[in-house]
């Protein structure tokens, strides 16, 4: 994807244009990722189907689920997260 911003490219930047910037970003990185979750076109189907999809299916998945995490304070980023304390 061209034109991703990181956040050396933000040096000199106020912080929420640098937020705003890296925000745009995500949305664009997650429009794409959508399109190819929801296009029957860019993922095999049928007999074309192995194990390996499956495998790279579930890692999406559970990178996906982190993130999620992160950003609603759930999972290990939950406030009073049982793992913590023992």
């Amino acid at each position: 994807m061209e034109g991703r911003t990181d956040i050396t490219s933000t040096r000199g930047s106020t912080a929420p244009d640098a937020y705003m910037a890296l925000r745009a970003d995500a949305l664009a990185l997650l429009a794409r990722i959508t399109e190819a979750l929801e296009n029957p076109d860019t993922t095999p189907a049928g007999d074309d189907l192995h194990w390996g999809h499956v495998g790279d299916m579930a890692l999406t998945r559970h990178e996906l689920q982190i993130i999620s995490d992160r950003l609603f304070a759930e999972g290990e980023y939950a406030p009073e997260n049982p793992i913590e304390k023992e």
